[in-house]
């Protein structure tokens, strides 16, 4: 017998929850950022092989931030926001540096060996392997980076 859409908004709500938290910009806070998201997986009992997922995009995106990130204002910094749902990890990662699109898909490599290959935009690569969904926007403070990694 089908479920009806009420029984699965009821299980959608078991799973809806969520943390924020912001962080500067610095090689500590993009450990820090690393170990919270692992302490949130451990904690809301998430399968690992999403928790590395959604651990590696957001260490990638930080990373971004950190080495290529052109600051703007004095008050420079991101904020993560994850989500549990029935699918998966649902996170968000804003920063407040110059617009940047991650969403664009990086060059593939030239003659298809790693020799070849350019280093700049591989750990881009990477996200676009590990998010299901992968979304962009600049709202003129905020790069706005939307991510979901579906569980196995």
């Amino acid at each position: 017998m089908p479920r009806y859409d009420a029984e699965l908004c009821a299980e959608e709500v078991a799973f809806d929850q969520a943390e924020t938290r912001v962080f500067g910009v610095s090689r500590d806070d993009v450990a820090a950022i690393d170990d919270w998201l692992e302490l949130i997986g451990t904690r809301w009992d998430v399968d690992k092989r999403t928790m590395f997922g959604a651990r590696l995009c957001i260490a990638e995106l930080a990373a971004n931030t950190l080495e290529h990130g052109i600051a703007i204002s004095g008050e420079d910094h991101t904020i993560v926001t994850v989500r549990r749902r029935s699918f998966g990890v649902e996170l968000e990662y804003l920063d407040s540096r110059a617009p940047f699109d991650p969403t664009a898909r990086p060059a593939p490599l030239r003659d298809g060996t790693l020799e070849s290959a350019d280093a700049r935009g591989r750990g881009l690569s990477l996200i676009h392997a590990y998010a299901d969904k992968l979304t962009y926007s600049h709202d003129g403070t905020y790069n706005r980076i939307g991510l979901i990694i579906r569980s196995a």
